[in-house]
């Protein structure tokens, strides 16, 4: 039989439920289109499925949104010859959703098509066949890395720059990116992050009272070691602080939450033993995880970011005691958000001394070091240390 056979003979005679994932997925890649976050709406329609699909089907239904959103500037690159006028939302959705599958996932194409083409909304479905079946005998020629691999042209170009045939391999390192697991207490954590948390326990034996200034979600205060007698989470958004707490009340019971402006906060100078700086960022260590993080992001962003950084670190200096342990992190790889605002506050604060990190996954960067993507598939991670004397 013709492997194009209609969609009607397909449909009855599949399962139902073997549509069930692309229909979810559809629907969350056409919120995504009109302006949602994609993380937040892949959840959502996760939970909402509740016990309908399988894990096998929610790993499935994962891929087709987080990859089709990752991967959209190459699959708008093989579309784009088949297109002739501006299409709804969810018909572009479905053929993006449909290309990804022919493009990244290796699907056969009669399933690939005819499958996505029973979700589609009836109106389109003759559209999203006639197209779909083209891009199924394309082979692509891409005019540059940046489309073939999925990233606006100047993240790709800072990557290359800053740090050469490295930043290469991380750019298509997190097209492929790290599935974090549960640690013991059953928070789902990537390893990058828990390295931060292990670090900033290593360089306070001693303990005592410790300020998380950024801390939403709550992943890096909530692993803080046994040795902290007093635990304080920041955040400045009270919707955020919110799921904060609903993290520290299941994973650490005991932590203060607290809602201000990190760069203001209530806390007396000189009065504690630790400070954690897990600052705003750009995220760009982070954009495999984050699949719609490198559409929303720009360049411009940096120096804006950048001065958030100092006036976190300003303060996290003023409340810090003598003696004490300030730890920088940021899962992003520029030089301006790294080593550069760093070196900066080091300098206009003579009383830090710069610490070692201990782990022997950090590269060395000046003062402090920094895991790229590709090194061990996690988010791309910064970290710098100080003692106040």
């Amino acid at each position: 039989m013709d492997q194009w056979r209609s969609t009607r003979t397909r449909c009855a005679a599949r399962n139902v439920k073997k549509f069930t994932s692309r229909r979810v997925a559809l629907q969350a890649l056409t919120e995504i289109e009109e302006g949602a976050r994609a993380n937040d709406t892949l959840a959502s329609f996760l939970a909402s499925s509740g016990g309908e699909l399988s894990e096998r089907d929610r790993g499935f239904v994962t891929e087709l949104v987080q990859g089709t959103t990752r991967m959209r500037r190459a699959i708008d690159h093989v579309l784009e010859p088949f297109l002739q006028r501006k299409l709804d939302s969810d018909v572009r959705a479905a053929l993006r959703m449909g290309t990804h599958q022919l493009l990244n996932l290796g699907t056969p194409p009669h399933a690939a098509v005819n499958d996505t083409v029973a979700v589609t909304p009836r109106r389109a479905s003759g559209l999203v066949n006639a197209v779909l079946r083209k891009v199924s005998t394309v082979d692509p020629q891409w005019p540059n890395e940046a489309t073939r691999h999925s990233y606006p042209d100047w993240i790709w170009d800072l990557f290359i720059d800053t740090w050469g045939q490295d930043g290469k391999a991380s750019l298509i390192a997190m097209n492929t990116p790290e599935r974090p697991t549960p640690r013991p207490d059953g928070y789902i954590q990537g390893q990058a992050s828990r390295w931060v948390s292990d670090e900033v326990d290593a360089a306070s034996p001693g303990g005592g009272c410790i300020v998380d200034l950024c801390a939403a979600p709550g992943g890096k205060t909530t692993a803080a070691g046994c040795q902290w007698s007093s635990l304080f989470a920041n955040e400045i958004d009270a919707s955020r602080a919110q799921g904060l707490q609903v993290n520290i009340d299941r994973f650490r019971p005991g932590i203060a939450v607290v809602i201000s402006d990190g760069s203001r906060a209530p806390f007396r100078g000189g009065s504690v033993d630790a400070v954690l700086v897990d600052a705003p960022c750009t995220g760009l260590g982070a954009l495999g995880r984050r699949s719609d993080a490198r559409w929303q992001v720009t360049e411009e962003a940096i120096g804006r970011l950048v001065l958030i950084q100092a006036a976190l670190l300003d303060e996290a200096f003023r409340i810090l005691r003598p003696g004490g342990v300030l730890s920088y992190s940021v899962c992003t790889v520029t030089r301006a958000e790294t080593v550069e605002v760093s070196a900066q506050f080091q300098a206009s604060h003579r009383e830090l001394t710069g610490l070692a990190l201990t782990g022997s996954h950090w590269r060395p960067h000046y003062p402090g070091g920094i895991v790229l993507p590709h090194d061990y598939g996690t988010d791309g991670m910064a970290m710098f240390q100080w003692k106040r004397q």
